[in-house]
C-alpha cells in the first residue's frame, strides 16, 4: 500500500514537484479546516517528497543562529536545575516491553538524568479501552489510546529495569490527538498520570484546574509549564467545556494569543521564576518550520514574555533559535529560547526523518542581577539520537528498536566498530540523519552545544 501510494504521488509530484519543493505559504495545517489540495500535500510530504528548502531568508536565519545563553555580566548565580526535554510520545506497535527492552540503554542515564523531565504525550491513555496504534498507512481519521505497558516504555522501561530510570515529571497533554476518546478520554489520562506522579499541563478536568498553572520546584527554583496546540483534528471541545483543551488556531497565520499571553502573565503571579510553554503546532514533515510559523513564535516571546518555547508535531526535528526581544512586564531586554520541534521521540513511523530525536538538556540558575533577583536559561545541550529499528529490505517494520547516541554511532561506524545489529541498510540511513542532523537541523557554528553519551 505504502509502494502504491507513493507511486500515485510521483505522479502528482510532475504537476506540483517544483511548486511544493519549498512550504506551501501560510498552510494551516489543520484537519477540520483543510481543503482537499491541502490534505493531498500534506501526503505528498509524507509518502513521497518533504520539503528540504525553505522560504526565502528562513534556512540562512536557522543556520546562523548562535545559541549562547551566557548571562549578563554581574550576574551572581545562586542556584542551578537542569531539564531534559523530548518530543512526542506516540502509540505505535512497536512501543512494547518485547521490543523496547533495549531501547534506553545508550541515551537513558542523560535524559532521565535531569532535575526535570518533560515530553509530549500525544496519545489519551484510557486503560479499560483497546490500544488503538498509529496505523502505517493514514487513510482515515486516527484515535489513539495508549497503555500502561506503552507508557512504561515511554517511561524509560521503568518496570521492566528495576526502577533504574525514573520517567516523567511534566508532561503535556495538549495536542491534535487530545480528544480522540472524547472527554472521557482526557479525564482518564489525567487520572492516570496523577497515579503515576506526573504533572500534566494543556488539559483540565475542570475551570478551577484549568487556572492553576502546573508549576515544579528544584533547588528553589520555580518552573511553570503551559502547554497549547494548534489542533484537536476534526474535534472542538464541548461548548459547555471549553476548557478542556488550550486550543486555538496557532497554525493561521496573525492568530490572536491572548489567552496563551494571559496564561503566561498567571504563571509569573502565581510564582515562577522560568516559564516554559509547550507548543504543538507548526507545518510536518518538512526540514525547516514556515515563515508564518516563526512569526507565530516570535510574536508569543514578544507579548508573554515566555522563556522557552518547545516545539512538537512537525514529527521530524526543525532548528533552534534565540531570539532577543523586550520582556513586556519589565521592560528588560531578555534572550528566549525556541526549538522548532522536538520531533516524535518515543515512537518509529515510515518516514525516515522521524528517526532523528533530539534529546535537549537545558541549565537553568537562579541568583541576583545589579542586586535584583534574576532567573535565566544559561546553557543548552543537545544528544542527537538515532530512533534505530531492526529491518531488512524485506521487512521494514519488524523487530527490536533503540535509541542510539547518533555521533557517537556514526563515529564507530567509520572506525569499523558497527554494532552487530545495524544492517547495510541502517547504515544508509545512519549517514543521511546525521547528514540532515548537520545541514538541516543544528546551526553552522555551535557545535560546542552537543552531548555525548561516551
Amino acid at each position: 500500500m505504502v509502494a502504491l501510494l507513493r507511486g500515485l504521488y510521483s505522479i502528482l509530484g510532475l504537476f506540483f514537484g517544483k511548486k511544493w519543493q519549498k512550504p506551501r505559504p501560510d498552510f494551516e495545517e489543520n484537519p477540520r479546516e483543510s481543503s482537499f489540495l491541502g490534505a493531498i500535500y500534506l501526503g505528498y510530504k509524507y509518502y513521497y517528497r518533504p520539503p528540504v528548502k525553505a522560504e526565502p531568508g528562513i534556512e540562512d536565519y536557522f543556520r546562523q543562529q548562535n545559541l549562547d545563553f551566557t548571562p549578563p555580566a554581574g550576574f551572581i548565580a545562586q542556584k542551578q536545575i537542569t531539564i531534559s526535554a523530548g518530543g512526542d510520545l506516540m502509540p505505535y506497535e512497536r512501543i512494547n516491553p518485547g521490543s523496547a527492552e533495549h531501547l534506553w540503554d545508550d541515551v537513558g542515564d542523560f535524559f532521565f538524568g535531569a532535575d526535570v523531565v518533560v515530553a509530549n504525550l500525544e496519545t489519551p491513555i484510557v486503560s479499560h479501552l483497546p490500544v488503538v496504534a498509529v496505523p502505517e498507512v493514514m487513510l482515515n481519521d486516527m484515535r489513539f489510546n495508549g497503555s500502561e505497558a506503552m507508557f512504561q516504555v515511554f517511561s524509560g522501561n521503568e518496570k521492566f529495569k528495576n526502577g533504574r530510570y525514573r520517567g516523567y515529571d511534566v508532561l503535556s497533554t495538549a495536542n491534535n490527538h487530545s480528544l480522540d476518546q472524547g472527554p472521557e478520554g482526557i479525564f482518564e489520562t489525567l487520572n492516570f498520570l496523577e497515579k503515576h506522579k506526573v504533572l500534566a499541563t494543556g488539559t483540565a478536568r475542570s475551570a478551577q484546574e484549568r487556572e492553576r498553572i502546573p508549576m515544579i520546584e528544584r533547588q528553589g527554583i520555580n518552573v511553570a509549564f503551559i502547554a497549547w496546540t494548534y489542533s484537536l483534528n476534526k474535534f472542538l471541545p464541548p461548548t459547555h467545556q471549553p476548557w478542556l483543551v488550550n486550543y486555538a488556531r496557532l497554525n493561521r497565520p496573525g492568530e490572536p494569543l491572548d489567552q496563551l499571553v494571559a496564561d503566561v502573565y498567571r504563571a509569573r503571579k502565581q510564582g515562577a521564576d522560568i516559564v516554559i510553554l509547550l507548543l504543538h503546532t507548526g507545518n510536518a514533515y518538512q526540514a525547516f518550520p514556515s515563515a508564518h510559523t516563526v512569526d507565530t513564535y516570535h510574536r508569543i516571546f514578544e507579548q508573554s514574555g515566555v522563556d522557552v518555547i518547545l516545539g512538537s508535531h512537525p514529527h521530524n526535528p526543525q532548528p533552534m533559535e534565540r531570539y532577543a526581544f523586550a520582556d513586556p512586564a519589565t521592560g528588560r531586554i531578555k534572550q528566549g529560547f525556541a526549538i522548532y520541534s522536538l520531533a516524535d521521540f518515543v515512537a518509529y513511523d515510515i518516514f525516515v526523518w522521524d528517526r532523528l530525536v533530539p534529546l535537549l538538556r537545558l541549565t537553568v540558575q537562579k541568583g541576583r542581577l545589579h542586586n535584583q533577583p534574576y532567573t535565566q536559561l544559561t546553557n543548552v545541550q543537545v544528544l542527537p539520537v538515532y530512533n534505530w529499528g531492526q529491518r531488512d529490505a524485506k521487512n521494514c517494520q519488524a523487530g527490536e528498536i533503540r535509541f542510539l547516541d547518533l555521533k557517537k554511532t556514526v563515529r564507530l561506524v567509520g572506525q569499523g566498530k558497527r554494532p552487530p545489529f545495524l544492517s547495510d541498510l541502517c547504515v544508509a540511513e545512519l549517514t543521511h540523519l546525521n547528514w540532515f542532523c548537520d545541514h538541516c537541523f543544528l546551526p553552522e557554528n555551535t557545535r560546542h552545544l552537543l552531548a555525548s553519551t561516551d
